[in-house]
């Protein structure tokens, strides 16, 4: 009796030693189909370590070139999508951002990247995420297989704000006001002495 509830036992364990080693060598799950924000990633981090993965957002900062390939940063928050002075609304957080790793000529594709006075241009990469990527010292990033610019960046107009002018020129005002009417009160005091 004990041989046979052993036997269908061996059976199952080898059933699932040979199926997990299968899931070992068969290719990532891929999530390039679908985007993912880069705060689900960073939420979920385990989740896509090591897979595939599709985002989009604008590309800022500076490209980085190093030999053949180059960093960018890819932001997807609701400011790169449409900033305050474009009419956005307040979202209350900014810069959720992540480093892409990609092929020179990749970059090369980047007409502007955005700033304080340019939305960069949007862009749409697939590639490799890594939590901590051993290549880069542990940083978290993306490897990118392919990136495409799916929207040309724009200069941000930023009007001169009078109203800021005139709120600095009261204040200043006052202190003037006030520290010349403390001075009088000194000299006050010291001619009544």
């Amino acid at each position: 009796m004990k041989k046979r509830a052993t036997l269908p036992a061996f059976f199952l364990l080898a059933l699932l030693a040979v199926s997990h080693v299968t899931n070992l060598f068969a290719a990532p799950a891929a999530f390039a189909n679908e985007t993912v924000t880069i705060e689900e990633l960073v939420s979920d981090m385990k989740k896509y370590d090591g897979k595939e993965v599709t985002i989009e957002g604008e590309a800022i900062g500076d490209v980085m070139v190093r030999g053949e390939y180059a960093w960018i940063t890819v932001n997807d928050d609701a400011y790169s999508k449409r900033s305050l002075e474009e009419g956005g609304d307040f979202a209350g957080y900014s810069n959720i951002g992540i480093g892409v790793w990609v092929p020179k000529q990749y970059a090369e594709s980047i007409n502007l990247a955005g700033g304080y006075k340019v939305a960069g241009d949007h862009v749409r990469v697939t590639g490799i995420f890594n939590r901590a990527c051993h290549e880069h010292g542990g940083d978290t990033d993306i490897h990118a297989d392919s990136l495409e610019v799916t929207r040309s960046g724009h200069e941000i107009p930023h009007g001169f704000q009078y109203g800021k002018l005139l709120a600095v020129i009261i204040l200043a005002c006052a202190i003037a006001f006030l520290w010349n009417l403390r001075r009088s009160k000194i000299k006050r005091g010291k001619h009544e002495v």
